[in-house]
């Protein structure tokens, strides 16, 4: 920017003294008509201070337009590394997202747990009628192996850095604990993430279980963004050269 002022600042000064000179080049001439031939000198002397002056606004100009150029392009290339930033981030999931696919509803056998309690106390066992923590993983994978573009579980967003594991009677995904029901939201082909559902080995076994499990289409699901953090304990930047 100061380049400009600086370019500005000469064409100003050089265009008043253009004039100045333009101005004594006719008071000269009128002389010359009157006085003394020898002014024809002077007069050529200034029509070259002239035309130099001319020159030099003229490269002066040029220099200001082609700074002016660079800048228009700087900018331009500011907003394509923004346009750059924002599609990471979209492919990282650190963006809410919305668009067309499932919500796969994951719930315990609750009914057929109380039966199973009744029926036979003594070979009843409380892990046969809840959602593991493998049942919404092996959901997960069907859901990326079948296209999905986004996935969240219960409001948490699935990036690459995602655990799902069981605590206790809790299941954790992002370090968040999470309670049944467990509601899988994938964004992308319906029809698509529909039938790699149902058919999946996981999903079926559940309802053959009679576990209360579903899947449901729609066409504006709105996925929140990852807001946990991504574990960076061995990983180094390389420096240019090969050097850590």
């Amino acid at each position: 920017m100061r380049k400009i002022y600086l370019s500005l600042l000469l064409i100003s000064l050089l265009s008043g003294l253009l004039v100045a000179w333009q101005w004594r080049s006719h008071m000269a001439t009128a002389a010359l008509e009157k006085q003394d031939p020898a002014l024809i000198d002077i007069i050529h002397s200034l029509e070259k201070e002239d035309a130099s002056l001319e020159n030099t606004i003229a490269t002066l100009r040029s220099q200001i337009e082609a700074i002016q150029k660079d800048r228009s392009q700087g900018k331009g290339r500011l907003a394509q590394l923004q346009q750059e930033i924002e599609g990471l981030k979209l492919a990282a999931g650190l963006t809410p997202v919305t668009g067309p696919g499932i919500i796969v509803t994951l719930d315990d056998n609750n009914a057929g747990a109380q039966a199973a309690q009744k029926s036979s106390p003594a070979t009843y066992k409380p892990e046969d009628y809840i959602i593991h923590d493998k049942n919404v993983l092996y959901l997960v994978n069907e859901l990326k192996a079948a296209g999905a573009e986004a996935i969240a579980v219960n409001g948490q967003r699935i990036v690459t850095s995602s655990d799902i594991r069981c605590v206790g009677t809790v299941i954790l995904v992002n370090s968040t604990r999470l309670a049944p029901p467990y509601e899988v939201q994938a964004i992308g082909n319906p029809d698509v993430l529909e039938a790699a559902v149902q058919r999946s080995v996981d999903f079926s076994f559940l309802k053959s279980r009679d576990f209360p499990v579903k899947v449901t289409k729609s066409q504006n699901l709105i996925l929140p963004a990852y807001k946990g953090v991504f574990p960076q304990d061995y990983v180094r930047l390389v420096k240019a050269g090969g050097q850590q």
